[in-house]
């Protein structure tokens, strides 16, 4: 097992200006949680090494107004929730659609919000644990103050094969201690992209004004599926998000296909599956808990 990294992340603020409304007395307030399990087959970051079955946990723990429930999502880098009005096998453009940098929120938020510090924090599978590290996040925007945790581990399969994971806090900031535990569901891996056979996270040759068909295996009843593709572009709707139904193969229609920015060398598509399941975190609002098995392709 690899140990996380530790320290405190102190970086200068993010350049993300916030408006923060006058808050009315005795507005209502809640206790909300983002704690994310995410396990990448491969890293959608162009211009990184490659590196596969990494493992990483982030964690935020807020009080609230209800209306900044995106925000604290943000700070712990997950993309915004998608319209449950999306039938399945549907798609929708976004502008961001891959989880943006953590603690770089893109929502302005309504009120104060104070991050909690639940104490120690440890994710566990079978006989395996990851200590979580606690960063100090001294003021990522105007009127948010506390901490987000946060680890890694290179070649973390193992960490599924124990079928549950276990996230265990000893308590603090008057939050009692907890534990939350989530179902693993079936790791999903891309087979093909068009008729191409995905090598190395990479598929060449694909035509640029065809349907996009997605094909996987390794289907699963038990879980929520999403397609993701796209690739960043500043200032445009370029990302594709599609709610599937699990049954190894999706086509894209070819007139969304044309929407998404041209591919270059520079900047291929990114397509991802992302197999996502929740649990409950006792004395949070939601299913705060979220574990999320991706496998990603550059297409150039």
């Amino acid at each position: 097992m690899a140990a996380a990294a530790s320290g405190c992340d102190r970086a200068e603020p993010a350049d993300v200006a916030a408006t923060v409304a006058t808050e009315p007395a005795g507005a209502p307030r809640l206790r909300v949680a983002t704690v994310v399990i995410r396990f990448d087959n491969g890293r959608p970051d162009f211009g990184s090494a490659p590196t596969d079955d990494r493992l990483r946990t982030v964690a935020v723990f807020a009080d609230v107004d209800p209306a900044d429930r995106a925000v604290v999502d943000a700070l712990a880098g997950q993309p915004p929730v998608m319209d449950s009005a999306i039938a399945v096998d549907t798609c929708a453009r976004q502008a961001h659609a891959l989880p943006p940098a953590a603690a770089s929120p893109m929502v302005r938020p309504a009120s104060w919000i104070q991050l909690l510090d639940v104490g120690n924090l440890e994710l566990r599978a079978g006989n395996l644990m990851l200590p979580l590290q606690i960063h100090l996040l001294p003021s990522v925007i105007d009127a948010t103050r506390g901490v987000r945790y946060d680890a890694a581990v290179e070649h973390g399969r193992s960490f599924l094969a124990a079928g549950a994971l276990i996230v265990n806090s000893t308590g603090g900031d008057g939050v009692a201690p907890f534990s939350a535990r989530v179902q693993v569901p079936r790791p999903v891996r891309i087979t093909f992209v068009g008729e191409q056979p995905t090598s190395a996270g990479v598929v060449q040759g694909l035509s640029a004004d065809s349907e996009l068909r997605v094909r996987w295996g390794s289907v699963d009843g038990t879980a929520d599926l999403e397609l993701v593709a796209g690739a960043e572009q500043e200032g445009q709707a370029a990302w594709l998000r599609c709610r599937l139904r699990d049954d190894g193969d999706f086509s894209v229609p070819a007139a969304l296909v044309a929407e998404l920015p041209a591919r270059s060398p520079k900047r291929p598509w990114t397509v991802m599956l992302v197999r996502r399941t929740r649990g409950a975190v006792a004395g949070f609002s939601d299913q705060a808990l979220v574990l999320e098995l991706a496998d990603s392709v550059h297409v150039d």
